[in-house]
């Protein structure tokens, strides 16, 4: 304790003593004596041993004064030196407390979204959080309601409870939808509550917590639900579509068995009988000029040339039922067509024309009149003809009218590579499948297609070292084939 405050202590405790035991002296005085002190010319009326008497008190009087004030003056500097210690901590750890509530503050400021609105809904203050989240400025959100950021997605009858639960004195909690200023949406889960004053709502404060990536994910989760859903939905179709595929190709088996021993049973008469009858024009020929003559030649032409449709559809089905091996050997791509063509006829004719390289085909056309060589697997070949043709097939017959539709294929040579071209005018492939009907399970059918022929007829066309396209032409399709060449021989 420094020394002026001590001394002044001592004089405050000298001058208080003072005062009392003056006071106390004075009240002890006789009349006589108080008038000596209040008047010093009146002295000689009183006795001169009672002017002693007082001199003695007030001498008496000093020095227990100055005693009292040294005695009191230790202990009350002590006490007062301790309560400006207490006082100095106290408002060190005040100090602390309002740093650290302030930093607090700042903190809340900084991540939680809260806003205070007056009891007409004007936004009175905003947190840092709310700004950053809504892209407003403090400036453009105070003095406006909160419809500033509220999407239009939103129901207006949400508002109206929340209104009427917080104007009642209660709580509100609720998920809200929220517009950004640059257009973009965000979730908060709000919590709202009024604040009195003397038993008044005077204001709100609303609490809000950043929800966008839950509800995202909540969405998220319940379209992947039902896509999940769709998705098995269709799988559990097309596997049943599948087995159904698997059952008739089952069943197509047993009958390319059953044509392998039908062709082999009907080939066997079919020669000897091919054999007899050109004996039979042989001897017709030697007989004498007649009308009989004639008109029996001009119906043996007509009964040979059923003969040979016959001898072609079942060297077709010989052809179409062999086991398939995996081997390649070198194929005339023009017998393949013409092959797959004897098979589809019965179902073709019905439809449309077919023209083979420009020619009108039918079962009589020569299998040798064109030559196209190439290094691949026959019967997948075919099976891959057979494919696209009855694809067309399928298009073609919802074109109204026999006359108005055609299915050209052509066959030519082109830089070393065979091209193969099919060309309906069946109105073409629609453009959202088109870059995927090679896919599994893409159909161009409206019903009873599976999606998987032409998906099998790429790649046995890829095992053969060839390409397959699809593309659309003014009026209908085109699926273009390129194989490698071995030798063409136009006849």
């Amino acid at each position: 304790m420094s020394f002026n405050l001590k001394l002044f202590f001592t004089f405050a405790a000298f001058g208080v003593c003072l005062v009392i035991f003056t006071v106390y002296t004075f009240v002890q005085l006789t009349d006589e004596a108080r008038l000596v002190l209040l008047y010093p010319d009146y002295k000689s009326i009183i006795n001169k041993d009672m002017y002693y008497i007082y001199i003695t008190i007030l001498i008496s009087t000093i020095l227990f004064a100055i005693i009292l004030a040294y005695l009191f003056s230790r202990p009350m500097a002590r006490m007062t030196q301790k309560i400006q210690s207490l006082n100095t901590r106290l408002d060190k750890k005040v100090t602390k407390s309002m740093v650290d509530l302030n930093n607090s503050l700042k903190i809340i400021d900084r991540y939680v979204i809260r806003s205070i609105t007056d009891t007409k809904g004007k936004i009175i203050s905003v947190s840092d959080a709310f700004c950053e989240i809504s892209q407003y400025s403090r400036a453009e959100l105070l003095g406006n309601s909160h419809s500033l950021v509220r999407h239009p997605e939103m129901s207006s009858e949400v508002f109206k409870i929340m209104w009427k639960t917080i104007q009642s004195g209660k709580k509100w909690e609720g998920n809200v939808k929220n517009l950004a200023k640059d257009g973009t949406y965000y979730w908060v889960e709000a919590f709202v509550e009024p604040n009195f004053e003397d038993g008044k709502i005077v204001s709100y404060t609303a609490i809000r917590n950043n929800i966008t990536d839950k509800i995202l994910l909540e969405e998220l989760n319940k379209s992947l639900h039902e896509k999940i859903k769709i998705e098995v939905a269709k799988s559990t179709e097309q596997l049943e579509m599948i087995q159904k595929e698997q059952l008739k190709s089952v069943k197509l088996s047993s009958i390319g068995a059953l044509a392998a021993g039908i062709t082999h049973e009907i080939n066997t008469p079919l020669t000897y009988i091919k054999g007899n009858f050109e004996m039979i024009k042989y001897d017709l020929e030697d007989l004498p000029q007649s009308k009989v003559r004639d008109r029996i030649l001009e119906d043996s032409e007509v009964i040979s040339d059923g003969i040979k449709r016959i001898s072609n559809i079942v060297e077709a089905m010989r052809e179409v039922s062999q086991s398939s091996t995996e081997s390649k050997e070198k194929t005339n791509i023009y017998h393949t067509i013409r092959t797959a063509l004897i098979i589809s006829n019965n179902n073709a004719k019905q439809i449309t024309k077919i023209y083979l390289n420009g020619i009108l085909y039918s079962l009589d056309l020569n299998k040798d009149e064109f030559e196209y060589l190439s290094i691949v697997q026959k019967q997948r070949i075919e099976q891959v003809w057979i494919i696209i043709i009855n694809n067309a097939l399928d298009e073609l017959v919802k074109k109204d009218g026999y006359e108005n539709r055609r299915l050209d294929i052509n066959i030519f040579n082109q830089n070393d590579k065979i091209i193969v071209e099919f060309k309906d005018n069946a109105g073409g492939i629609p453009a959202e499948i088109l870059k995927t009907i090679f896919d599994p399970f893409v159909s161009t059918k409206q019903s009873g297609g599976v999606g998987i022929g032409l998906n099998i007829a790429k790649k046995i066309i890829e095992e053969n070292k060839g390409t397959i396209e699809a593309l659309n032409t003014e009026g209908g399709a085109i699926f273009r084939i390129e194989l490698s060449s071995e030798g063409t021989n136009d006849k």
